[in-house]
């Protein structure tokens, strides 16, 4: 995880500082707390990546692993424990983003931020998917978090 942190500080001390030294004091926050939160996200939701190719890692089972969920909000269908803590903090997560990006972008929709969120959720699931068929990782595409990540960034922007 260290590692992690290191490289996104160094991409961010080398091409974003460069870029933002000729901003206004105000915007240069709000970028710099745009990147800072992106990276966090990235940490719950991405990193670290495991890149060891265990194929009897803690994250499998020898019966069944699925890639993913395409049925909307089938764990609290099915009364999977944490299943209503999961909503509820994805909602949360994504909640900056929507909070942010309206300051970020003047004179944004509704629609730009429901877009924008999507598309944000949507690549953090595929990438998740994809670690999932390829490294063999715990990750897994829920549609489900589309859907309350898209509902927190609404929820930050008209915050």
């Amino acid at each position: 995880m260290l590692i992690d942190i290191i490289i996104l500080s160094i991409i961010y001390l080398i091409i974003y500082i460069p870029k933002y030294k000729n901003y206004k004091r105000s915007d240069f926050i709000l970028k710099t707390l745009m990147y800072i939160y992106i990276c966090i996200v990235l940490f719950v939701t991405i990193l670290p990546i495991d890149w060891t190719l265990d194929l009897k890692s803690k994250y499998h089972s020898s019966i069944e692993y699925s890639y993913g969920n395409i049925k909307p909000f089938n764990d609290l269908l099915l009364g999977r424990t944490g299943s209503v803590k999961e909503i509820i903090l994805n909602i949360i997560m994504t909640i900056p983003f929507g909070f942010l990006y309206s300051f970020l972008k003047q004179h944004i929709t509704l629609i730009k931020i429901i877009k924008s969120i999507f598309l944000f959720s949507l690549s953090i699931e595929l990438i998740q998917l994809l670690m999932t068929i390829f490294l063999l990782n715990h990750r897994s595409f829920d549609v489900t978090d589309l859907i309350t990540n898209t509902i927190g960034g609404i929820l930050g922007y008209y915050i």
